[in-house]
């Protein structure tokens, strides 16, 4: 029998895996190249929005959230992807942190469709209506096995950028 890192235990019947609602994000910093973009829900809202469709194992349901792709809140801040940005995308990190200082961290490639097929998306909406639950803004990716990499309250993004000549 192999030892595991991080043993799961099933919950024992009857109780729900339920936490308090994080503190709500009322605005988004997005941190890139020394420069903070400050977006509220409703510059969120004025990108085009991506429904996506997940489901959420710690709840055993299916969920819809719609919001912009986290590729065009990153472009908005000056991280645009083409031919010519290829370099800078493949070599920078994104840490998304929320009001509960939670964090994850992406590769900036991997929320950039012209490298990824998996979406991420900066929710502001919940099945249709403002994402409360959430903490107001909430990051969301489709290609997780179970929700660890979501953050709730979503409050700021960090893009950290290496050189190739840094090595």
């Amino acid at each position: 029998m192999t030892p595991t890192l991080f043993a799961q235990q099933p919950m024992p019947a009857g109780i729900e895996h339920e936490k308090a609602p994080v503190p709500p994000s009322k605005f988004l910093n997005v941190t890139f190249q020394g420069r903070v973009t400050t977006m509220k829900v409703d510059d969120l809202l004025a990108l085009p929005q991506v429904t996506v469709h997940v489901h959420n194992v710690h709840r055993n349901t299916d969920e819809t959230y719609t919001g912009p792709l986290l590729a065009d809140v990153l472009a908005r801040a000056g991280l645009m992807a083409n031919k010519e940005t290829e370099p800078l995308v493949l070599h920078s990190s994104v840490i998304a942190t929320g009001t509960d200082h939670y964090f994850v961290l992406y590769s900036a490639a991997e929320v950039e469709p012209m490298f990824s097929r998996s979406q991420v998306i900066v929710a502001v909406m919940k099945s249709g209506l403002p994402n409360t639950e959430g903490g107001m803004i909430q990051l969301i990716n489709t290609d997780g096995a179970r929700p660890a990499r979501w953050v709730h309250g979503l409050t700021d993004i960090n893009v950290m950028s290496i050189s190739p000549t840094q090595h």
